[in-house]
């Protein structure tokens, strides 16, 4: 299957598999003859697998929609394999060494990653408001599931729930509008319908498959089958109308 720009795999395990290239190239060559500075081999193990935990943390957590801790757990333990094995394959390497201290800042350097990536997410995250708002604002708003073509028939089509996807693109001004409304009502029926966002430009088979000719396009899935759609924007009440009448 070709490549497309904007796949998940072009965007977030690409970064992943070059970085960790670079690495294995890195420790293979021959040591560049020259002054040894105190730690600085520890140091440039701790920054190299930083970046890498840095790129599984983001790939696991964009891609596969993972928790943070469980993409953390998942970091470590994929991270540190790959670890290992790139330490022990420079045992037979002229000038090139395994050492237990190695691994140990590489290990350092995929925590420190993971603590990175959760404080920032946390920050990011962090909504305003007194204590009441906040849990307020966390039962009403909830993310859309992103969809593509490799999720949409078993999130959508065998979904024992119905489903409201919207097919939209990052350009359209509409689209954007429509956000807040899914965000909510992603949040109201959590459990009893799947709220959707289908990118036009990365799945154009979807979008010709059910005849989207212009966008924002909310159809509604129930038992696999389109059983009503609107175009253009629409308001909350509306969309939440026909999500009653499926649901």
């Amino acid at each position: 299957m070709a490549l497309r720009r904007g796949s998940p795999f072009v965007c977030y395990w690409l970064p992943v598999i070059a970085w960790a290239l670079v690495i294995t190239i890195g420790t293979s060559l021959p040591r560049v003859p020259g002054p040894e500075v105190d730690g600085g081999d520890k140091l440039a193990h701790l920054l190299a697998y930083g970046v890498l935990g840095l790129l599984l943390m983001r790939g696991l957590r964009r891609s596969h929609r993972l928790p943070l801790l469980r993409a953390g757990a998942l970091t470590l333990g994929l991270g540190g394999t790959y670890g290992v094995l790139d330490e022990l394959h420079q045992i037979p390497l002229p000038g090139r060494s395994c050492t237990l201290g190695d691994i140990a800042a590489d290990l350092l350097g995929l925590a420190l990653a993971g603590v990175v990536f959760w404080t920032w997410q946390r920050l990011r995250q962090e909504p305003r408001g007194t204590e009441s708002q906040i849990d307020g604002e966390r039962n009403a708003m909830a993310e859309p599931l992103h969809l593509n073509g490799s999720n949409f028939e078993s999130e959508i089509l065998r979904s024992d729930v119905p489903a409201l996807v919207d097919f939209w693109a990052p350009w359209c001004g509409p689209c954007h509008m429509m956000t807040p409304a899914l965000e909510k009502l992603a949040g109201e029926y959590d459990g009893r319908a799947k709220i959707a966002k289908l990118n036009v430009d990365e799945n154009m088979d979807l979008a010709t498959k059910y005849g989207i000719r212009s966008i924002p396009a909310l159809l509604f899935f129930h038992g696999g089958e389109v059983v009503d759609y609107v175009i253009g924007v629409q308001s909350e009440e509306t969309l939440r109308q026909k999500l009653e009448s499926l649901a």
